[in-house]
């Protein structure tokens, strides 16, 4: 599989046009605005990696146009997604015990996000190509622990943590079709850690970002529940 400009550029279209769909359908409930906007949210990450994509391939990875791209991307990976996704379906759900969970989940994320964004954002050594893929490198995540087994034990926290906002959350929700959304996601964490390792980051928002077009089907659907 070999991802490129070309690749992100046209998602972000596609998600774009999804994005403008879902705000349509939403547009009585203001509550599942920020759910029906995920998928425009997901166009602009797209967007930010093929900014990436045509600074790396012109040799360019110190210009102004490559750090906005990659602060961009991992932006929204790591401080964006783990707390807008449980807040996203937290304030459409009608159900109260599930609708504490979500608020939970949110702080959960929010949690993961800081840990994310300051250990990982903040200490980018940049963008490099590898196996047809983009890196975001960290030389010294988490946070320069020398620790081997203190640094694993600190990287399992925050990455059960942000599971549990950016996937569990879709199977809090008692809305038609999260579920659905919640196993596509899950299927593409998966298959992007164990398949892509070394570039976890990048295969697994463009996996996410596919996805996300299933929150039309959630939205459309979400007077029926």
């Amino acid at each position: 599989m070999c991802f490129s400009a070309q690749a992100s550029f046209t998602t972000a279209a596609g998600l774009s046009v999804m994005g403008l769909l879902s705000l349509y359908a939403a547009k009585k409930n203001r509550t599942l605005l920020p759910l029906a906007a995920s998928p425009l949210f997901f166009a602009v990450q797209q967007a930010c990696e093929g900014i990436v994509w045509i600074t790396l391939n012109a040799g360019d990875s110190t210009s102004l146009l490559h750090w906005i791209g990659v602060y961009g991307f991992t932006s929204f990976a790591a401080l964006c997604w783990p707390i807008w996704i449980p807040l996203a379906l937290y304030l459409p759900e009608k159900v109260h015990r599930r609708k504490k969970l979500l608020l939970i989940t949110t702080y959960i994320g929010a949690f993961s996000a800081v840990l994310l964004f300051s250990s990982w954002v903040l200490q980018t050594t940049g963008a490099h190509v590898l196996n047809h893929h983009i890196d975001y490198p960290v030389d010294n995540y988490p946070f320069g622990i020398t620790n081997v087994l203190l640094g694993r034990a600190i990287t399992w926290i925050i990455d059960l943590a942000y599971c549990i906002a950016v996937i569990g959350s879709f199977f809090i929700s008692s809305m038609h079709y999260t579920w659905l959304a919640g196993i596509v996601v899950m299927i593409a964490f998966a298959t992007s850690s164990i398949f892509y390792y070394a570039t976890f980051g990048s295969v697994w928002c463009f996996f996410a970002a596919l996805s996300s077009a299933l929150l039309y089907v959630v939205v459309k659907s979400y007077d029926r529940t």
